[in-house]
Protein backbone atom coordinates (compact mmCIF):
# COMPACT_ATOMS: atom_id res chain seq x y z
CA UNK A 1 0.00 0.00 0.00
CA UNK A 2 1.27 3.07 -0.83
CA UNK A 3 2.09 5.82 1.77
CA UNK A 4 -1.18 8.85 1.19
CA UNK A 5 -0.08 12.33 -0.68
CA UNK A 6 -0.23 14.99 1.60
CA UNK A 7 -2.67 17.71 0.28
CA UNK A 8 -1.59 20.53 -2.02
CA UNK A 9 -2.46 23.37 0.45
CA UNK A 10 -1.04 21.65 3.65
CA UNK A 11 -0.91 24.75 6.40
CA UNK A 12 2.76 25.40 8.03
CA UNK A 13 5.01 23.60 5.59
CA UNK A 14 6.46 26.31 4.17
CA UNK A 15 6.49 28.70 7.99
CA UNK A 16 7.68 32.14 6.12
CA UNK A 17 4.60 31.63 3.92
CA UNK A 18 1.55 30.47 5.76
CA UNK A 19 2.85 33.10 8.46
CA UNK A 20 3.51 30.22 11.35
CA UNK A 21 5.79 31.50 14.10
CA UNK A 22 6.42 30.54 17.41
CA UNK A 23 8.24 32.56 20.83
CA UNK A 24 9.80 29.73 22.58
CA UNK A 25 9.54 32.21 25.86
CA UNK A 26 5.28 32.20 25.54
CA UNK A 27 5.43 28.82 25.45
CA UNK A 28 7.50 28.29 28.65
CA UNK A 29 5.33 31.42 29.95
CA UNK A 30 1.69 28.76 29.15
CA UNK A 31 2.88 26.04 30.65
CA UNK A 32 4.39 28.19 33.97
CA UNK A 33 1.11 29.61 33.79
CA UNK A 34 -0.93 25.97 33.40
CA UNK A 35 1.47 24.71 36.56
CA UNK A 36 0.35 27.61 38.47
CA UNK A 37 -3.44 27.13 37.42
CA UNK A 38 -3.26 23.64 38.35
CA UNK A 39 -1.62 24.15 41.71
CA UNK A 40 -5.09 24.51 43.87
CA UNK A 41 -6.60 21.17 42.26
CA UNK A 42 -4.01 19.36 42.97
CA UNK A 43 -2.91 20.71 46.23
CA UNK A 44 0.60 21.30 45.14
CA UNK A 45 1.88 24.13 47.86
CA UNK A 46 -1.45 25.75 49.17
CA UNK A 47 -2.62 22.98 51.35
CA UNK A 48 -6.76 22.20 51.46
CA UNK A 49 -8.07 23.77 48.66
CA UNK A 50 -12.11 23.43 47.98
CA UNK A 51 -11.57 20.66 44.54
CA UNK A 52 -8.36 19.61 45.37
CA UNK A 53 -7.76 15.92 45.45
CA UNK A 54 -6.95 16.36 49.23
CA UNK A 55 -10.07 18.22 49.40
CA UNK A 56 -11.99 15.26 47.74
CA UNK A 57 -10.08 12.63 50.30
CA UNK A 58 -10.95 14.05 52.70
CA UNK A 59 -14.28 15.51 52.79
CA UNK A 60 -15.41 13.66 49.56
CA UNK A 61 -15.71 9.80 51.03
CA UNK A 62 -19.05 10.77 53.25
CA UNK A 63 -17.20 9.12 56.09
CA UNK A 64 -20.12 10.24 58.36
CA UNK A 65 -22.92 9.13 56.32
CA UNK A 66 -21.57 5.36 55.84
CA UNK A 67 -20.30 4.90 59.39
CA UNK A 68 -24.19 5.60 60.30
CA UNK A 69 -25.26 3.32 57.54
CA UNK A 70 -22.77 0.34 58.77
CA UNK A 71 -24.05 1.09 62.62
CA UNK A 72 -27.81 0.12 61.80
CA UNK A 73 -27.93 -3.54 62.62
CA UNK A 74 -29.89 -6.21 60.04
CA UNK A 75 -29.55 -3.18 57.40
CA UNK A 76 -28.68 -5.06 54.49
CA UNK A 77 -29.39 -2.36 51.80
CA UNK A 78 -27.61 0.16 54.45
CA UNK A 79 -24.44 -2.17 54.38
CA UNK A 80 -25.01 -2.40 50.42
CA UNK A 81 -25.26 1.01 49.98
CA UNK A 82 -21.95 2.18 52.55
CA UNK A 83 -19.90 -0.28 50.08
CA UNK A 84 -21.19 1.30 47.15
CA UNK A 85 -20.64 5.14 48.43
CA UNK A 86 -17.04 3.65 49.26
CA UNK A 87 -16.62 1.93 46.25
CA UNK A 88 -17.71 5.21 44.23
CA UNK A 89 -15.54 7.94 46.12
CA UNK A 90 -12.31 5.53 45.46
CA UNK A 91 -13.20 5.17 41.70
CA UNK A 92 -14.03 9.19 41.55
CA UNK A 93 -10.13 9.72 43.34
CA UNK A 94 -8.74 7.29 41.09
CA UNK A 95 -11.02 9.25 37.91
CA UNK A 96 -9.16 12.92 39.47
CA UNK A 97 -5.82 11.19 40.09
CA UNK A 98 -5.69 10.17 35.93
CA UNK A 99 -7.23 13.47 35.10
CA UNK A 100 -4.15 15.94 37.16
CA UNK A 101 -1.21 12.99 36.09
CA UNK A 102 -2.67 13.36 32.08
CA UNK A 103 -2.49 17.67 32.65
CA UNK A 104 0.92 17.29 34.20
CA UNK A 105 1.89 15.00 31.07
CA UNK A 106 0.37 17.69 28.75
CA UNK A 107 2.03 20.66 30.70
CA UNK A 108 5.48 18.69 30.54
CA UNK A 109 5.33 18.28 26.90
CA UNK A 110 4.35 21.90 26.41
CA UNK A 111 7.54 22.79 28.24
CA UNK A 112 9.15 20.30 26.14
CA UNK A 113 8.52 22.10 23.01
CA UNK A 114 9.70 25.21 24.48
CA UNK A 115 12.95 23.54 25.03
CA UNK A 116 13.24 22.30 21.69
CA UNK A 117 12.65 25.29 20.08
CA UNK A 118 14.76 27.22 21.85
CA UNK A 119 17.84 24.70 21.28
CA UNK A 120 16.44 25.37 17.61
CA UNK A 121 16.36 29.34 18.15
CA UNK A 122 20.48 28.99 19.13
CA UNK A 123 21.00 26.07 16.42
CA UNK A 124 19.91 28.86 13.77
CA UNK A 125 21.55 31.61 15.04
CA UNK A 126 24.88 29.68 14.95
CA UNK A 127 25.64 29.76 18.70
Amino acid sequence: MAAPEKPAAWPGLQAERDGVGYDAKKIANIARELRDAMKPINGSGYGENQGSIHDLQTYGSLKDVRDHLASIRDFQAGETFQATLAKAHQEFLNAYGDVLENFDIAIALVEAGAGTYQATDVANQGG
